[in-house]
């Protein structure tokens, strides 16, 4: 993060969470973190990633997902922090810090919380000499003249050298005093706000321009971090997938192994059954290495024989192997098959249950990891986008209660009863495309009591706008506020669900 953008974020986000309690810590993933804090109306979360260039302070009313057990790190979190509330802020804004006092604690003597937006969030008992150390500017002509000024001065951050070079000379030392002032009101963020940090100049015709610098911050951090948990899930999957690939392959391999093995038993029928067609030559000897004897079929052969073992007692042990072999062979293709099935599942980007120790939603073929277990179809839109339907009441509930993001698109009739849809989206600033909503709103219009009809009217929302209610069956739901509705014509949204189904 810039150093004079986080000097305009920490003047408003300082005095904004002061009083508020920490409710609970979470860790969404390793250098990740969400503070959830106590708020009227709305759930309020603060969210943190520390970065060399490009960390991340902001806030959100909805969280990311989280594992379904949380770190050692964050329970540590939790003991120390949990219930505690945040007091005055402190800055060390050239070296993009800022910290809270905290009231007291029984269980230990932190008393501050230190937000490092390059390395680290940690708990302190005294904040370092940087935070009461006065901020120094340097000249003008030195800013442009020394590439290097920013080891010295670490708030004339590369960028703002950047932006100053670009400008007149005049123009550039007007802004460049004007922003040493802080008499900055408008902050920008690049076209791909995903990709780029929020400034407090512009960078190109493009820009947006957010009248405050939190709002620059959140829509700068939804963007990015949520986009980027995604990822790295889906990246998750693929390290899985490939190692579940080659355990399915090795024991495919081993299987292979272990019928070669059975079917040498089988052969041990054979032999079986020439001693017992001659046993009657050799039945009271005792101390055998081997007989020859002669099958009906097969002919003569030479049969090995356990000396420990009478006759009569090789020839049944031969029978049993023989039979094990039979029944091994019964398992080993039913275990080929299910090996085949689950490969062929595999490749098609299934990944199998997850053995844990807490009871999990697992996954339906092809759907994303959170509404595995859950019975619904999944499609994807013409723009690429992620749609799932539930297929039963019960999985009409559980998509909503159990698998959709706050921030996901719900879809349901509007005067009836419906399947329930929801439209993924990767980021609570994520725009839909009008085509996607309507596909959407089709698919949910198709499962329905007008699918006959040849208009329906779907109305769309938030998930967190939709509420379960306690005493309703599956599926039924109240919805406090309405995104709109869209109107579908059924007559050319028929051949839809086979176009977009995966």
């Amino acid at each position: 993060m810039e150093a004079i953008f986080f000097r305009s974020l920490a003047a408003e986000i300082g005095p904004l969470l002061k009083g508020r309690r920490i409710e609970k810590i979470f860790g969404p993933a390793p250098g990740v973190w969400t503070f959830k804090l106590q708020a009227k109306g709305e759930t309020l979360h603060l969210l943190f990633r520390p970065a060399k260039s490009a960390g991340h302070l902001f806030l959100s009313p909805v969280k990311p997902d989280n594992p379904a057990i949380p770190t050692a790190q964050v329970m540590w979190f939790r003991k120390h922090l949990q219930g505690r509330r945040l007091l005055d802020f402190h800055t060390d804004w050239t070296n993009l810090k800022i910290a809270w006092e905290l009231t007291p604690s029984r269980v230990n003597d932190f008393n501050y919380i230190l937000f490092d937006l390059r390395t680290e969030v940690s708990l302190t008992t005294q904040l370092p000499d940087s935070f009461a150390a006065a901020v120094e500017w340097p000249a003008f002509e030195d800013i442009l003249a020394n590439n290097e000024i920013w080891r010295q001065y670490p708030h004339i951050s590369p960028p703002l050298r950047k932006h100053l070079h670009s400008l007149p000379e005049a123009e550039a030392h007007a802004q460049y005093l004007n922003l040493a002032a802080g008499m900055n009101d408008q902050f920008h963020l690049g076209q791909d706000s995903a990709h780029s940090i929020p400034l407090t100049w512009k960078t190109g015709n493009h820009d947006r321009t957010y009248s405050s610098a939190l709002e620059a911050a959140n829509a700068s951090g939804q963007s990015a971090l949520f986009q980027q948990l995604n990822t790295e899930a889906g990246r998750e999957d693929n390290t899985r997938l490939k190692r579940e690939r080659k355990r399915l392959r090795r024991n495919l391999s081993r299987l292979e192994q272990e019928e070669e093995r059975l079917r040498s038993f089988i052969q041990d029928k054979i032999m079986a059954e020439a001693l017992q067609a001659e046993l009657y030559r050799f039945k009271q000897e005792e101390g055998l290495e081997n007989v020859t004897v002669s099958h009906p079929e097969h002919g003569e052969m030479t049969v090995p024989m356990n000396r420990f073992l009478t006759p009569t007692e090789n020839m049944e042990r031969y029978f049993r192997l023989a039979a094990k072999g039979e029944r091994g062979l019964r398992h080993v293709k039913r275990r080929r098959k299910q090996l085949h099935s689950e490969l062929n599942d595999l490749e098609r980007g299934r990944l199998p249950e997850r053995q844990t120790t807490r009871e999990t939603a697992m996954p339906a073929p092809t759907l994303p990891k959170r509404y595995r277990g859950i019975a619904a179809s999944v499609f994807t839109s013409t723009d690429g986008f992620t749609i799932i339907r539930g297929r039963n009441k019960k999985a009409n509930h559980d998509i909503i209660s159990k698998a959709a993001s706050a921030f996901d698109y719900w879809f349901h009739l509007q005067d009836g009863p419906s399947s329930h849809v929801i439209l993924r989206r990767d980021h609570p600033n994520r725009e839909i495309p009008q085509t996607t909503l309507e596909q959407a709103a089709a698919l949910c219009a198709l499962k329905s009591y007008r699918k006959e009809d040849t208009k329906a009217t779907v109305m769309y929302a938030q998930v967190k706008d939709v509420r379960k209610v306690k005493g309703f069956a599956h599926g039924q739901v109240r919805v406090d506020s309405v995104i709109g509705t869209i109107q579908v014509d059924m007559k050319s949204s028929r051949q839809l669900e086979s176009k977009l189904a995966k």
